[in-house]
């Protein structure tokens, strides 16, 4: 083969990287403009989720777990005093910070109920006040 071809092949070979390069980074939109699209309760419930994955402190409990559990004679998965794997001790915290956002939600469902049942006896007790002693019929 000639070096004309090599020569040839190099630059498609370049050409489609970039091309490939240059249509990633103005087709693939940012996480900002994901989220930005997203349902304002979509939006909140991974807001939430980011958070809590963004808690250090939990993942400095673990690695502390991890650092003494180096040190031990158990196996690397078993990382608490109680035996348990990892992912297990996530799925828990996971579940109980669920519940804990689940029940606010609900108090919050459940006081809007209560403020409109107030809103609607209050708008029978003016109807009722405004209604007149005889009725012609």
């Amino acid at each position: 083969m000639s070096s004309l071809m090599y020569v040839k092949m190099l630059f498609a070979g370049t050409g489609i990287v970039g091309l490939g390069f240059y249509l990633y980074k103005n087709t693939v939109p940012t996480e900002e403009e994901v989220v930005s699209k997203f349902s304002p309760e979509v939006r909140q419930k991974y807001y939430q989720e980011k958070k809590f994955q963004d808690a250090s402190e939990h993942d400095n409990k673990l690695y502390e777990l991890i650092q003494s559990n180096a040190q031990s004679s158990r196996p690397a998965w078993m990382i608490s005093e109680t035996n348990e794997p990892a992912c297990v001790i996530r799925e828990r915290d996971r579940a109980n910070w669920s519940a804990k956002a689940l029940n606010k939600a609900q108090m919050a469902a459940q006081n809007r109920m209560i403020e409109e049942r107030d809103r609607l006896r209050q708008i029978e007790k003016e109807d009722e006040k405004s209604k007149r002693w005889y009725h012609v019929w």
